[in-house]
C-alpha cells in the first residue's frame, strides 16, 4: 500500500461498497489527510496498530482492540449493537450516520403500515394472476399503532401519524413526549400498551434489554385484525412467535425488513409464511444516502479536528452476544 505524508490523523476507510465515494469526499475536503480505502472487511486492514480513525459498518471480531491507536470510530449504519464484539478502548469515541436514514426508514413503516391495512400484497399477487378480487381493507383512520422506539426513526414515524388519522402509543426506555403521540409509556408496559391496538411497529435498536421484547405475551394482546411491522431489529422481535401466530390465523399479516441472519437463506421457512412480507433489509435506501452519510461524516471530522464533541457521538452500551462477534453487512441497518 502507498505511503502518504502524515499530515494529520490516520484515516482507514473501511468498506465493500461505498468507500470509493466517502474516501473522494474526505480528499476533497481535506486532501492534506491521509486516507486509505480497504475494501476486504473480512479481514483486518494493514498496519491496524497505526489507525487512528476508522470508518466502517462492520469488523472482524476484536479489530477495534488490535487497532491500539483508534481514537475515533465512526459507523456509516446506525445501529450499534455490533461495536462490543471489536473490542474497543473505553475511551474510543463513536459516532454514526444514524441521522440519514430515519426519514427514509419512517416512510418504509408507513408503506407497510398502509399496504398491509388495504391488502396490497395480495392484490399485487391478484394482478399477476389475472385475478379479480375485492380486497380485504381496513380502514387507517382512527385506527391505533403501537411504537416500539422512539429514537430518530420512531421519532419521524410519530410525526407522520396525524396525517393519517392514526393515534400512537409509544413505547420506549425513556418515555418523553414526542409530536403525533398521544401517550408514551416504558418497556414494561408494552403488553398493556399492545391490548387492542391494531399496528404494532418495531423501531427499536438490540440490546440485552430489549431482546424479544416484542414476545408471545405482548402478541397475544393485539386483535386477530391487528399487523406487525419490524424496521429496527430481528432481534427485539420474537420471529418464532410470529409465526406460529400468523399460521394459526392469529394476526392479520406482518412485515419482516430485518431478519436474524442476512440474506435470508432460500430455504428458511418465513418464505413461506401466510401473510407474512419478506423484505431484504432496505428500508433505508434512496437515491441520496451515499452524499448524506459522506456529509455526516464530514461533520463530525471537522469536530475530530477542532477537539470539539462529535456531533453525532453515539454510546455504546450492552455487551455483545455470539451471534454478533461478525455479522454480515446486511445484519446492520443502513450502511
Amino acid at each position: 500500500m502507498p505511503q502518504h505524508p502524515r499530515t494529520g490523523p490516520r484515516i482507514c476507510v473501511y468498506h465493500p461498497t461505498i468507500g470509493p465515494r466517502l474516501r473522494a469526499s474526505l480528499a476533497a475536503r481535506h486532501p492534506d489527510l491521509p486516507v486509505e480505502l480497504v475494501t476486504d472487511v473480512d479481514s483486518d486492514p494493514p498496519d491496524g496498530d497505526s489507525i487512528e480513525v476508522l470508518v466502517a459498518n462492520t469488523f472482524p471480531a476484536g479489530l477495534l482492540g488490535r487497532c491500539r491507536r483508534l481514537r475515533w470510530l465512526h459507523l456509516t449504519g446506525t445501529g450499534t449493537d455490533h461495536v462490543p464484539a471489536g473490542a474497543p478502548s473505553p475511551t474510543l469515541q463513536v459516532s454514526s450516520s444514524a441521522r440519514v436514514p430515519a426519514t427514509a426508514v419512517a416512510e418504509f413503516a408507513w408503506m407497510g403500515l398502509l399496504a398491509l391495512a388495504k391488502d396490497a400484497v395480495r392484490l399485487v399477487d391478484q394482478h399477476r394472476r389475472q385475478q379479480w378480487r375485492l380486497p380485504d381493507a381496513l380502514l387507517v383512520t382512527g385506527s391505533r399503532m403501537v411504537l416500539v422506539g422512539l429514537g430518530r426513526i420512531g421519532t419521524e414515524i410519530a410525526t407522520r401519524a396525524p396525517a393519517f388519522g392514526v393515534s400512537v402509543t409509544a413505547v420506549t426506555r425513556t418515555p418523553r413526549s414526542c409530536p403525533g403521540t398521544d401517550q408514551v409509556l416504558p418497556l414494561h408496559q408494552i403488553a398493556d400498551a399492545a391490548d387492542g391496538a391494531d399496528h404494532l411497529v418495531i423501531a427499536m435498536p438490540h440490546t440485552p434489554q430489549t431482546r424479544h421484547l416484542v414476545n408471545g405475551t405482548v402478541l397475544d394482546r393485539l386483535p386477530a385484525h391487528a399487523s406487525v411491522i419490524n424496521v429496527g431489529r430481528a432481534q427485539v422481535l420474537d420471529t418464532a412467535g410470529l409465526v406460529s401466530r400468523l399460521r394459526a390465523g392469529r394476526l392479520r399479516a406482518a412485515l419482516l425488513d430485518v431478519h436474524d441472519s442476512e440474506p435470508l437463506a432460500a430455504r428458511s421457512e418465513l418464505w413461506s409464511v401466510p401473510n407474512l412480507w419478506i423484505t431484504p433489509h432496505g428500508a433505508y435506501r434512496f437515491p441520496q444516502e451515499e452524499e448524506r452519510i459522506a456529509d455526516v461524516l464530514l461533520d463530525n471530522l471537522d469536530d475530530f479536528l477542532a477537539g470539539r464533541p462529535l456531533r453525532d457521538r453515539v454510546d455504546v452500551v450492552g455487551a455483545a452476544s455470539s451471534d454478533q462477534a461478525r455479522r454480515p453487512a446486511a445484519a446492520v441497518p443502513g450502511r
